[in-house]
């Protein structure tokens, strides 16, 4: 906590900047699709909606120029921080006026499009500087603070701000969340250039090429498409079979902003204590088996088996949040230990978070076209069956300790 307090300027800008990307990605692959749902658009409308976060999964394109390029009086990491805060604030600004519906749907997801491609450009440079900038006990923080605040940045940006729409209505909504990307701008602005860890060199050769050649590099970007393909099911369409079950917006966002807080306070805290106490392979395979069983419970109510009971709901819905910030803490420790090595953080992380993004993309897409012909019985089928290769895979990568404990 002292250590935390000590470099409270560089946590604070850290929190924020990870909060806002989180946001802009919750709006697009959580709260566009249900709002868009609710003002009548067809389920198989819906199915390309995830390619919104495209840029998140190809952001490995240009992560290299990310930390190849950058203005020396700004410095390395600021140099594309602060335009790219810039855009995601105009986006939020703009789609606060126009709102989110069916008539328009085009100018919406254009902007979230554009917005989505500064969030994740802007994500290599802050990843590359929380592995530049710290190391050993204060990186560990660093990462419970990337995945807690950008998941609750997620909750805020799907569930908030169906919670907020359905209260005060869309401009209200949108405009308060264009606050965040607004406060993490001015801390940004704010900050000295402040010197990494270790003396930068003057690198211009960072690559993809160089990551895949590193010991381990493999392994990791496997482990972190796993992670992604544990939690699919238990947001966007659980969140879609229940408003066509009849639920409000309101009730809802207020089921996911309590799934959020299980997914902050006990899975990135609780995920990080089980890492300490289990080890990385025991911790991320009990989180597999946990987003098994929420899938598991989701499909008995959607199939008939049982009735849809708020019970069954909270138990879904609870045991797959814990499983997401369990297995995301697992994942991205591990990365950014690995990243911090090497004098390519951004270019080193981005390729396993692209890794992951693309896992996730691609079977919500696939989800959603899948419930589209086969019903919510198949989608949720389908989650459960992703979760079992994934633990299958989890237990094979651990019997021959690719990756260290």
């Amino acid at each position: 906590m002292l250590d935390l307090l000590k470099h409270w300027r560089m946590v604070l800008t850290f929190a924020l900047l990870y909060l806002s990307q989180g946001i802009c990605f919750g709006i697009a692959m959580d709260a566009l699709p249900t709002l868009l749902r609710h003002d009548g658009a067809a389920l198989d409308a819906l199915a390309f909606l995830p390619l919104v976060g495209l840029p998140w999964v190809v952001k490995f394109i240009w992560a290299p120029q990310v930390d190849n390029l950058w203005n020396p009086r700004l410095g390395r990491r600021r140099s594309w921080i602060m335009p790219m805060q810039i855009l995601v604030l105009l986006c939020l600004v703009t789609l606060a006026s126009i709102g989110l519906s069916v008539d328009t749907a085009g100018w919406a997801v254009g902007l979230l499009i554009l917005a989505s491609f500064a969030s994740a450009t802007q994500d290599i440079a802050t990843d590359g500087m929380a592995a530049e900038y710290f190391s050993e006990n204060m990186l560990a923080r660093i990462n419970a603070i990337q995945v807690g605040g950008t998941m609750f940045g997620f909750f805020v940006g799907g569930a908030g701000a169906l919670l907020l729409s359905g209260h005060f209505g869309q401009t209200t909504a949108f405009g308060l969340l264009a606050l965040v990307p607004l406060a993490s701008l001015c801390c940004v602005a704010w900050l000295h250039v402040a010197p990494a860890k270790k003396k930068q060199p003057d690198v211009a050769h960072a690559s993809l090429l160089r990551f895949i050649k590193r010991p381990k590099a493999v392994s990791l970007v496997v482990l972190a498409l796993l992670s992604a393909m544990t939690a699919v099911s238990g947001f966007g369409l659980s969140k879609l079979f229940l408003n066509d079950a009849g639920w409000s917006l309101q009730a809802i966002g207020q089921l996911g902003m309590s799934g959020g807080v299980v997914t902050i306070v006990l899975g990135c805290g609780g995920g990080a204590w089980l890492i300490r106490v289990l080890g990385l392979w025991p911790a991320f395979m009990l989180a597999v088996a946990m987003a098994g069983v929420a899938a598991l419970v989701w499909l008995l109510q959607a199939s008939g088996v049982v009735a849809t009971q708020v019970g069954l709901i909270w138990l879904a819905v609870g045991l797959g949040s814990f499983a997401t910030g369990a297995s995301s803490v697992a994942i991205m420790t591990a990365s950014m230990a690995f990243a911090g090595q090497s004098d390519q953080a951004g270019t080193d992380m981005t390729a396993v978070q692209s890794t992951r993004d693309l896992g996730e993309m691609l079977s919500s897409s696939l989800l959603l076209g899948l419930t589209a012909q086969a019903g919510y019985s198949g989608g949720f089928l389908a989650g459960a069956l992703m979760a079992m290769v994934a633990l299958l895979v989890a237990l094979n990568l651990a019997r021959y300790r690719v990756i260290a404990e």
